[in-house]
């Protein structure tokens, strides 16, 4: 059974009406109050630390825009807030519905991000995964991300993440991203493995949170050893057990995981002995100029070794030169992925062997 508040966007209502407003320090309450008298704003208080400030027809975002200019960041982003239409009254039910002000005016600036969302604009570009010693034969495919907009622009996943965090909408990009690389990549006819990112942070209960993603695979046949889960961002990853509770649920379903950058910090080396994934990437600020640098040849040689003792098979991402692959090569690395041998691309390319 999939839960329904991973499937559903709430749209932000817009005015007429009231937001209410519940600053976290007395002091800010206070200034704002006062600056919004000073504005002419016929400003209410329905409970103690609440302000109620009148929405005119022109909606919410305009006065989004004035409470910025009265709040600086942190404020705006520690005040609590709830939009009611006109004729609602403020009460305890209303405690439920609030969120941060600043989630509240970014969703209101996110309707391309919920159109694409729900309309599923997505669509993946995939980069071949090399075996190190034979890098002419895909040994798999990372899935990644692209969105397009009603006009055709496409928006690459650094703003699509931005605005998805801002607004509170990872945890629905990230669930319709699994579904989407697994059914292109399917529809492409892919039979390697198939590398596609989650986040775990978006995740709260993987036996509901999950289940579409695991019926998306059922419903194209595909079996899920063919699929691997690699997870991103690990450096902000602080639930460590909630984690474990996800890779085990994927493994269970039959699927294989993957950690991500290793080497970009302490966060991600500390999970690789709890996590025991399948396989390791090693992050490409420590793979790039590597035949040159011996400081980073003795922390990725390091890597390889605890990698290899630990039986997990190890991949090095952002590989642009020959002599990086020739060194990794040389250093036991499994499997290799770069601008050397393939660019991001759809249909999924096949990739070459480097020239020298």
């Amino acid at each position: 059974m999939a839960c329904k508040d991973c499937q559903t966007i709430r749209r932000p209502e817009n005015g007429p009406g009231t937001l209410f407003l519940a600053p976290f320090l007395t002091h800010t309450y206070q200034t704002l109050q006062k600056r919004l008298d000073e504005k002419g704003l016929l400003v209410e208080a329905p409970a103690p630390g609440v302000l109620g400030v009148p929405v005119s027809e022109e909606g919410i975002r305009a006065l989004g825009e004035l409470l910025t200019q009265l709040m600086n960041e942190a404020e705006v982003e520690g005040c609590r807030a709830v939009f009611l239409p006109r004729g609602e009254a403020f009460g305890i039910a209303q405690l439920m519905e609030t969120q941060p002000l600043s989630t509240l005016l970014s969703r209101l600036s996110s309707d391309w991000l919920m159109d694409m969302i729900d309309e599923e604009r997505l669509s993946f570009h995939f980069q071949p995964i090399v075996p190190i010693n034979n890098p002419g034969e895909p040994f798999a495919y990372e899935a990644l991300i692209r969105g397009s907009m009603k006009d055709g622009e496409v928006v690459y996943p650094d703003r699509l993440f931005a605005q998805a965090r801002a607004s509170e909408l990872t945890f629905h990009l990230d669930r319709a991203a699994r579904i989407n690389a697994i059914r292109q990549a399917m529809g492409h006819g892919l039979t390697t493995a198939v590398f596609i990112n989650f986040n775990p942070t978006t995740i709260y209960e993987p036996s509901f949170c999950l289940q579409t993603t695991v019926k998306e695979a059922e419903k194209v046949g595909a079996d899920p050893n063919q699929f691997v889960f690699e997870v991103v961002e690990s450096e902000h990853v602080g639930d460590v057990p909630h984690l474990l509770r996800i890779i085990n649920y994927y493994r269970d379903c039959g699927f294989r995981v993957a950690l991500d950058d290793l080497g970009a910090g302490y966060a991600s080396l500390n999970l690789l002995a709890k996590l025991k994934p399948d396989f390791v990437k090693f992050d490409r600020e420590l793979v790039s100029g590597i035949h040159e640098d011996s400081f980073k040849q003795k922390v990725l040689g390091k890597l390889v070794e605890m990698a290899q003792d630990l039986g997990i098979q190890t991949i090095a991402e952002g590989v642009e030169l020959v002599e990086e692959w020739q060194w990794l090569k040389e250093t036991g690395v499994h499997f290799v992925q770069g601008y050397l041998f393939a660019r991001p691309a759809t249909p999924p390319p096949v990739p070459a062997w480097p020239e020298g």
